[in-house]
């Protein structure tokens, strides 16, 4: 067997959008009255619902733009999939099956560790105003650099030694490389490494200057010279004022990470896995083949809503060799064994997450056991937030409720007419939508002021989250009706 302590773990999540999904997070399950802008039953719709779910996804033909009558078809297609949730709901229909249950679960667990990582680590995050103006300098700053990548042993002895004898960074990779060196552009405002971020923006540096070798989450080296830079400057007010703005959300968020890679090891204390490499090795084996498939044999789908791009692991993956390994033990955790059915089991609601992209097949075996230690780890982390009482805040039990309500109405449309496509079904449905809005007129309520203020735009976007179990922000647009009137319900006091 082999050890691993989470001591020695790095942070390796990089949460993004994490401000906007929560902005000023309620502790408790109060709703922000002030943002209320329908109320359908018991279910509510928030004005950051609406924009998240008109900007976030691809709206159809019928209301891409950004005029007046497309916001009232947005408004009625979100009041139409909590009609048609509540329909369903009301029948003898069984929807929620294992696979459902465990995809909704996962949903909210994954919202819950976002809201762990905000509370313990952006929102306790404090920016001097000496860090601002330092890095407002940066801020628009773009280097130019070279850089390459290389395995640890005896390659990295070999690049320390060329460094020493001053050995050009050119030289050094002719000796050992056929092609062109790889060039990029490296700005402040854009998610980097963090001893990236050190070195070339927290640190003096000169034109040609060669940095490194240093160390990447995955365990490669990476070296880089530095070819220039140029230095973008804010020259209005609003520039000056957006720029301010940006690098304190920036540098909230990069201290967040800091402070919160503390908290993660005070929750991983005394944690250890041990693997089975006897299994291990055969297991991972079994299944890469299967991993690397094509994209179009790996996607797919709950209700629509959901896609795995191809750094995920899902049950899918696993089955067809789940007969052969289901009883054999995994890896020891914490003393307790885990047989790879109950793993199976457990990533039903839990996709692993590759923290290497790209791989090929003989890496695949370690990048697997790396997966499952952040695996792991976000379970823990997800206890942590269960005693933090974060599953009852109002943030993550609204995105829960806005997952299930549109899987349900998804599974509701089908009842009433399953030979609909998602390119004609807001054609079939609207009867049924505008049935149902007179069923429900008297506990439907909208806040028509609120309304007139929400702005959208008719920019096309599908907005996605790196290294997380389920990397789409809000489910797919509900089109269920093209209605562009709100003429039923009653105004919100």
């Amino acid at each position: 067997m082999s050890d691993f302590n989470f001591r020695s773990l790095r942070l390796k999540r990089f949460l993004l959008l994490v401000f906007f999904i929560f902005g000023c997070a309620n502790d408790d399950l109060q709703k922000p009255s002030n943002d209320i802008l329908a109320k359908v039953g018991d279910r509510i719709i928030t004005s950051k619902d609406f924009l998240q779910r008109s900007e976030y996804t691809i709206r159809p033909d019928y209301c891409k733009g950004d005029l007046y009558q497309h916001k009232k078809i947005i408004l009625n297609n979100l009041i139409a999939e909590k009609l048609l949730a509540i329909e369903i709901e009301q029948s003898a229909v069984e929807t929620i099956n294992a696979g459902a249950a465990a995809f909704l679960k996962g949903r909210k667990e994954q919202s819950m560790r976002q809201l762990l990582y905000y509370k313990e680590g952006y929102s306790k995050s404090v920016i001097s105003k000496n860090e601002e103006a330092n890095y407002f300098k940066m801020a628009g700053r773009t280097y130019e650099i070279s850089h390459f990548s290389f395995p640890g042993g005896a390659f990295l002895d070999s690049v320390k030694s060329a460094l020493k004898a001053n050995i050009t960074f050119e030289d050094i990779y002719k000796l050992n490389f056929d092609d062109k060196i790889p060039t990029r552009t490296v700005k402040w405002e854009e998610p980097n490494h963090p001893i990236i971020d050190n070195i070339l923006f927290n640190q003096p540096v000169s034109k040609n200057q060669t940095v490194g070798p240093f160390q990447m989450d995955d365990g490669s080296y990476i070296i880089m010279k530095i070819n220039g830079w140029t230095d973008r400057m804010a020259m209005t007010d609003k520039a000056i004022q957006e720029r301010n703005a940006n690098v304190i959300n920036i540098l909230k968020e990069r201290k967040g990470v800091e402070i919160y890679k503390k908290f993660i090891a005070d929750a991983m204390k005394g944690v250890e896995v041990k693997f089975n490499r006897d299994v291990l090795i055969p297991y991972a084996d079994a299944i890469s083949e299967r991993y690397f498939r094509t994209r179009e044999e790996k996607e797919s789908a709950i209700s629509g809503a959901i896609f795995n791009n191809g750094e995920f692991l899902t049950l899918e993956d696993i089955k067809p060799m789940s007969n052969d390994f289901s009883d054999f033990a995994l890896f020891n955790l914490n003393g307790e064994e885990w047989k790879i059915k109950k793993f199976e089991n457990e990533i039903m609601s839990h996709p692993l997450v590759f923290r290497k992209k790209k791989m090929n097949s003989a890496e695949f075996s370690d990048q697997f056991r790396l997966a499952i230690i952040d695996f792991i780890q976000d379970r823990f982390l997800t206890e942590r937030a269960y005693d933090m009482s974060l599953d009852k805040s109002f943030e993550v039990a609204q995105s829960a409720s806005i997952w299930k309500d549109s899987f349900l109405a998804y599974q509701s449309s089908l009842l009433f007419d399953q030979s609909a496509s998602n390119e004609n079904r807001h054609i079939k449905m609207k009867p049924i939508i505008d049935k149902l809005q007179d069923k429900y007129d008297k506990n439907i309520f909208i806040n028509t002021d609120l309304f007139e203020k929400i702005k959208i735009s008719k920019v096309d976007m599908f907005v996605t989250q790196n290294n997380v179990p389920y990397p789409i922000m809000v489910p797919n647009f509900p089109s269920y009706t093209d209605d562009s009137y709100l003429d039923y319900g009653s105004k919100i006091d």
